[in-house]
């Protein structure tokens, strides 16, 4: 595979990138023989709802039988019982309950040549580790490739994933894992310049344009990133050469993509925007179709929308998603508690996919966050970094001089390198124009006004509809 590492990489980044992309060669195999099955699947009426029993029950039982905090759930199976009536016997879990609780919810005879650890990280904060058997990914790449042949994408594609938060170099390498794409990434952390300015602005600014050209030079026919880093390659573009002729397809995921940000790269690129619900603890979750709808990758996963007691909600009520993971022997994620909010719909896409639905993703926008020279943000862009730590109940306050605050009762394994990696979560969020902390609060300290279902907001701001009182 040819592999183009930048000499800033430091030597143990290389060795742990060319472990992976080795670790997903060896899979490849596997994952093409999963792609073709689940080729084959998409075109037999019935076939998904099939597999799908078949993986939750095994999935449930293997639970039962070697994951401790299910043994001792005493949680029984009846052998010719339903397997989704089963999985209701399970109690829900949160995130931090997972993340305290790791060791009880991972396999009694984990192989560790057969599974990797994988741990959130940047925007997303650093919640919990999860392990995920190398079937679970051969699955999850298997799905995607299937994706992306329905959307018309070769699997030597390019793809271009710019302006990453704190990355300020280009690296550039094959994705056996993606059907062998090239993938190139590049970030500008210290390079927030005008050609305006001083020289050493200046030479920012003539590096930002090296790596416009860069990327124009790529030729790629994809570009994915969260709304936040495209909004941000957007603005680079305009200042060099305008949009990438040669790009086919844009991807957006990691973050609620609000309507005025689909609308605004829509515009500049000229291409609908393709949205991913993911999250690293199961990977992809639903993706937008041609039609707009977000389908469930039904082939992995097992998907609930529940109140705020936990009971089950009918089709059409919105509520928080709720997860179980249909592939991960390793530790499996049964009835996970996302965060996150929306509903399943109660009819089927008119694109033909046999994938169940999702008419909402992460819920109800609860309003925006504004910066001093007018432009907002959602607020969900920092409530998915504050409940991604330990905290057992967080509030947004944006106060009238539009600084924010994010106000946590934590929890009693949240420490202070979560509280500052929250803050430099907050600032790559917010950016440099908007003062940000993180401050612990006893439970009577919240502003009473803010308790929301889905995010806990306050703006102190003037003419808001958010303020106490």
């Amino acid at each position: 595979m040819r592999q183009r590492f930048d000499p800033l990489v430091e030597p143990e980044d290389e060795r742990h990138w060319r472990s992976q992309l080795i670790h997903e060669g060896l899979l490849f195999p596997r994952v093409y023989e999963e792609y073709e099955r689940y080729s084959e699947i998409a075109r037999r009426p019935g076939a998904l709802r099939d597999l799908q029993g078949e993986r939750l029950s095994a999935s449930l039982r293997h639970a039962i039988e070697a994951v401790p905090a299910y043994r001792r759930a005493g949680i029984t199976a009846d052998d010719r019982g339903d397997p989704w009536r089963l999985l209701s016997t399970f109690p829900l879990v949160s995130k931090l309950e997972l993340a305290e609780g790791m060791v009880d919810h991972c396999d009694d005879d984990i192989d560790p040549t057969t599974c990797r650890v994988l741990e959130t990280s940047g925007t997303s904060g650093v919640p919990l580790r999860m392990v995920r058997h190398d079937d679970a990914l051969v699955h999850e790449w298997a799905t995607a490739l299937v994706r992306n042949q329905r959307q018309g994408k070769a699997f030597d594609r390019t793809v271009l994933m710019p302006c990453l938060a704190r990355m300020d170099r280009w690296f550039e390498y094959t994705s056996p894992g993606a059907g062998f794409a090239r993938v190139a990434q590049f970030g500008l952390a210290g390079r927030e310049a005008s050609d305006r300015a001083g020289s050493a602005e200046r030479a920012a600014f003539a590096e930002r344009a090296a790596f416009a050209e860069r990327a124009r030079s790529l030729r790629p026919d994809v570009l994915a990133g969260t709304p936040r880093n495209l909004l941000d390659f957007m603005e680079l573009l305009r200042s060099h050469g305008g949009p990438l002729l040669s790009v086919r397809s844009v991807v957006t995921c990691g973050e609620l993509l609000v309507p005025a940000v689909r609308e605004a790269l829509t515009e500049f690129f000229g291409l609908p925007m393709i949205d991913m619900y993911a999250m690293k603890e199961a990977g992809t979750i639903a993706v937008q179709c041609e039609a707009g709808s977000y389908h469930i990758e039904s082939e992995r996963l097992w998907l609930e929308v529940v109140d705020d007691d936990g009971v089950p909600l009918s089709e059409g009520h919105t509520g928080e998603i709720v997860i179980t993971d249909l592939t991960n022997r390793a530790m499996p994620l049964i009835r996970y508690r996302t965060g996150d909010f929306g509903s399943l719909a109660s009819a089927a896409c008119g694109c033909g996919l046999p994938h169940k639905v999702m008419d909402l993703v992460e819920g109800r926008n609860p309003g925006e966050l504004r910066r001093p020279d007018g432009t907002v943000l959602p607020v969900l862009w920092v409530a998915r970094a504050a409940r991604r730590h330990p905290v057992r109940r967080y509030q947004i306050v944006q106060e009238a001089d539009f600084s924010v605050a994010v106000l946590v009762a934590p929890a009693p394994s949240f420490t202070a390198a979560d509280a500052a990696e929250l803050t430099r979560n907050l600032e790559d969020v917010l950016g440099a124009g908007v003062r940000c902390r993180v401050r612990t609060v006893a439970d009577g300290d919240f502003h009473s006004a803010g308790r929301r279902k889905d995010v806990d907001f306050v703006s102190f701001l003037p003419g808001t509809s958010t303020a106490p009182g």
